[in-house]
């Protein structure tokens, strides 16, 4: 039997700017800081997909 790799996790958001670090706190990743484009990014490090929650502007709040 082959190992499926798992699925990416998909947190909704409702800013434009977010930040991740892995969420494993020393086993995590260096923290970077993302901005969506098109209503969505994918972290470098982890996968880990950040969409525009539905009904939400796509603004940054500044």
């Amino acid at each position: 039997m082959t190992d499926v790799p798992a699925l990416p996790e998909i947190v909704e958001v409702e800013t434009i700017e977010v930040s991740c670090d892995g969420d494993g706190g020393a086993l995590g990743h260096p923290k970077v800081f993302l901005t969506l484009v098109d209503g969505e990014v994918k972290c470098p490090y982890c996968d880990k997909k950040f969409v525009l929650k539905a009904g939400v502007t796509a603004e940054s709040g500044h």
